[in-house]
């Protein structure tokens, strides 16, 4: 499910980016350039600086760095939510599940009522799990919290955990909230187009792929779409440009492998 928004991680990073140590006397460095100073340590900065870093370095892709700069955040204050969210995350995006689950749990029962750690958890049991009506449960608390402000977004990722439920209905209403909250949002238009096209709709269907088009660049698994509802409303034209593009643009990805066996 690689459509879910993992609002939490870019205000982790931003809010662990502050100065985490002493400007005094350094008594050390890391080869990731933090300075240990004599005197002032403060775990909760030295653990947010590793935080940040951590982050930092899932987003690049640097996958032994990030667990070097989590692990230390964790011996610096194994009690912080943000820690344990981060490790969370680390093991997730390396499919170890079971610790993934583990640390995001632990974050929860630190700060049960925050609602990005209830929005990222939700999306972790829809899109690592396939635990869908669990996951969407999650998302409804993050969204029942009265000062959250990403309630577009995770109406958003409850449509598409819907959506992959084949729970069509369901994720229509996620979606049109969402974008009712938000009308910048513009992968809820790929959602609408996708429920419209599983429910036997496709000009439906085709209306809404437009508008998603329209607003942004075309992804993998919108140029399928677009293809299967040209092949159902049999436009040849668009079956074609549709394929072409998908080809040029993504050739080895699995949604171009399934258009070579359906076309």
């Amino acid at each position: 499910m690689k459509h879910i928004n993992w609002i939490v991680l870019g205000a982790l990073v931003a809010v662990s980016g502050c100065q985490t140590t002493s400007r005094t006397t350094t008594k050390a460095a890391t080869n990731d350039r933090i300075e240990v100073s004599d005197t002032d340590y403060n775990a909760k900065k030295a653990a947010q600086s590793r935080l940040a870093l951590g982050l930092k370095y899932i987003e690049r892709g640097y996958m032994e760095r990030a667990k070097q700069n989590l692990v230390k955040a964790y011996e610096h204050d194994p009690d912080m939510p943000d820690v344990l969210y981060g490790l969370g995350y680390y093991y997730q995006a390396v499919y170890e599940y079971d610790k993934a689950d583990g640390y995001y749990r632990r974050a929860l029962k630190k700060a049960p009522d925050n609602p990005d750690y209830l929005n990222a958890y939700g999306a972790f049991l829809c899109e690592s799990k396939k635990e869908y009506a669990e996951g969407i449960k999650y998302f409804l608390k993050a969204i029942a919290e009265p000062d959250y402000t990403s309630v577009g977004e995770t109406y958003e990722n409850a449509g598409f955990c819907s959506l992959n439920a084949k729970q069509f209905t369901q994720a229509e209403e996620y979606f049109e909230k969402a974008l009712t909250l938000n009308p910048n949002l513009n992968k809820s238009l790929y959602g609408l187009a996708q429920v419209h096209y599983q429910k036997g709709n496709a000009k439906r269907a085709e209306d809404y792929l437009y508008r998603f088009e329209g607003r942004t660049k075309p992804t993998a698994n919108s140029l399928l779409l677009g293809y299967k509802v040209a092949k159902e409303t049999n436009r040849r034209g668009s079956m074609q440009s549709y394929g072409e593009k998908l080809m040029q643009l993504f050739p080895n990805s699995p949604q171009a492998t399934e258009y070579l066996n359906i076309r």
